[in-house]
């Protein structure tokens, strides 16, 4: 009766994971210049909310932009790095954790890469080696944690007497 109950976990985190995934791709292939726009629109809003009346030059303006803009997409890439392993850990359960793990490693830096790399093709947005090495270094903090997580419980639960084969 209990795995019964869980079904619904793995689908749920496949919904989560690919809908992370879908928003940061939809955000990589929107035009550059609205982006930008929206962007400083936002902080220009917050930042006049936070000190009425005080002037901001449009240099200020889009540095903190683009400080805020690399700071969400790090933030993005490492909860795809702690969801995309979660979700692949779950979905192969029956296998390995070496195999789970390669699985989960080839998945996270192909998104990684390809999320940067296919702004190659859009006019309005360029391809930064330094922020897709950017992205691969979050997605992986995400995938280590989890990763090192897993092992430790397997770790646990084979000093215990539950599991046979730890990897």
């Amino acid at each position: 009766m209990r795995k019964k109950e869980k079904r619904w976990v793995v689908p749920l985190l496949w919904t989560i994971f690919l809908t992370i995934v879908i928003g940061i791709a939809l955000v990589s292939i929107q035009n550059g210049e609205e982006s930008k726009h929206i962007g400083e629109t936002w902080i220009y809003r917050l930042a006049q909310e936070k000190n009425p009346g005080e002037r901001i030059t449009e240099e200020e303006l889009s540095e903190v932009t683009y400080i805020v803009r690399q700071i969400a997409r790090e933030i993005a890439f490492f909860i795809i790095g702690i969801i995309g392993t979660i979700t692949i850990h779950a979905t192969c359960k029956k296998r390995s954790w070496f195999l789970k793990t390669e699985i989960s490693a080839v998945v996270l830096a192909a998104i990684a890469y390809f999320t940067e790399a296919i702004k190659k093709f859009i006019p309005t947005r360029h391809y930064s080696q330094e922020e897709m090495m950017l992205s691969m270094g979050a997605v992986a903090a995400g995938f280590l944690i989890v990763s090192a997580v897993s092992l430790l419980g397997m770790g646990c639960k084979r000093i215990m007497g539950r599991t046979k084969n730890i990897l």
